[in-house]
């Protein structure tokens, strides 16, 4: 395993950006929380189609043992007048103690519309949220991509979110693309994330992957990756064994596709993890009518660590990238931007938004734009709009680092 680090320079410039960004300074450092009867950990995701439906879950102690959602078209705080709907309660032993998660998986709902929201029971109540449904039909739209957030403080990756979200207050949602946390096993780590996500999650659906630190445990050993699957809920239309792990969604004209890489790690547990997924994958990028088709996965095939590129993901995958005109796959793992093209298909290395950095990282032959951002977390935008996808890079300050586009015929 590599050991985080941070140059001397990468230090002196969180500081400095500290001292700019007063407002963001806090730190997220991995320590035990204790759940209350007040909810938190509120996220959206989406298990259904974003056009009619929204997944809402939040975390509370053991013994708050039901929990309700109110739901409004109108502003919470001006009308009384609400639906009140049960969520379905979970209690989950983590390796820290028990906690309560309670979700509501929202459907029948108008297309491009706000939606006014709280969750909570008894006299313990989150504030009033907002949602907003996706538009029915092709319409333009933006989401954002945030590459590893694993961190030793997660004060890093809080300020890289919540500039991100300001920056963009027209993003539909954003893609977290693998190591969410440093030990996926760990509960405290979980903590010390949705702690930092706080304000943003509420508001703006998340849907995850996981990459190779969400498999592991607290003595570094290898598992499946429990503690994200049981706090995302996820569409379950992927592999049955891989139902959360391995899923696709569509939003507007585009197809999204996330993939599980994590082959290594899971070897022992699920040893067909990638047959499983190619054979997947194939029937889904077929079934699909989207302009757009977009994949996600962890591990990069044409990486920029030493090994460079890695075979068993590229067999699996490359083929069906290729046959059925895949336009980009987003991938993280490496902590660095870069991007190539090959036969067609766009392969775009993510960057990061917490504190890890490599420095034994390097440009390939293959890539055209090759930023290590050492000096700087990162994050991108997507905008679709017809037969345009337009991508943005940025720095966490907010500077453009790189943009590029792409033009269908058809």
């Amino acid at each position: 395993m590599r050991q985080m680090s941070l140059s001397k320079k990468s230090i002196h410039w969180l500081i400095g950006f500290a001292l700019v960004c007063l407002c963001w300074s806090a730190t997220f450092p991995v320590s035990a929380v204790t759940a209350t009867n007040s909810p938190d950990h509120i996220t959206l995701t989406w298990m259904d189609a974003p056009q009619t439906t929204q997944t809402i879950r939040w975390r509370t102690d053991s013994n708050t043992a039901t929990g309700w959602l109110r739901l409004s078209q109108a502003t919470l705080r001006q009308t009384a007048e609400y639906r009140q709907i049960e969520a379905q309660t979970r209690t989950w032993q983590t390796n820290t103690g028990v906690v309560n998660l309670h979700t509501v998986n929202l459907t029948g709902l108008k297309p491009d519309s706000v939606y006014s929201y709280q969750v909570g029971s008894g006299e313990h109540w989150s504030r009033p949220q907002q949602f907003r449904t996706a538009p029915d039909g092709p319409a333009p739209f933006k989401f954002l991509i945030m590459g590893d957030s694993q961190s030793l403080d997660y004060g890093v990756w809080r300020t890289t979110l919540h500039k991100a979200a300001a920056d963009h207050p027209d993003a539909a949602f954003f893609v977290a693309m693998g190591d969410l946390v440093d030990v996926g096993q760990d509960y405290d780590e979980w903590e010390a994330w949705f702690a930092a996500a706080a304000g943003v999650l509420e508001t703006l659906p998340v849907m995850p992957i996981v990459g190779n630190h969400e498999c592991y445990t607290p003595e570094r050993r290898f598992s499946r990756p429990e503690y994200f699957n049981a706090q995302f809920a996820l569409p379950r239309n992927g592999p049955p064994e891989l139902a959360g792990q391995v899923y696709s969604f569509d939003y507007g004209d585009v197809h999204l596709v996330m993939l599980d890489s994590q082959a290594g790690e899971q070897a022992r547990l699920i040893p067909d993890l990638l047959e499983q997924q190619k054979q997947w994958l194939s029937v889904d990028l077929a079934a699909t009518d989207k302009r757009w088709k977009l994949v996600f996965m962890h591990r990069p095939i044409y990486g920029n660590k030493p090994d460079g590129i890695l075979e068993n993901l590229r067999q699996a995958f490359e083929p069906l990238f290729e046959q059925y005109q895949v336009d980009a796959v987003f991938t993280a793992h490496d902590h660095v931007y870069a991007r190539s093209g090959k036969n067609g298909v766009w392969h775009v290395a993510t960057g990061r938004t917490g504190t890890k950095t490599y420095k034994t990282v390097e440009a390939k032959p293959w890539n055209r734009v090759f930023i290590n951002p050492v000096e700087r977390p990162m994050y991108m935008s997507v905008t679709l709009s017809g037969n345009m996808l337009i991508v943005g890079v940025f720095g966490q300050t907010g500077e453009l680092l790189d943009s590029w586009e792409l033009h269908k015929t058809k």
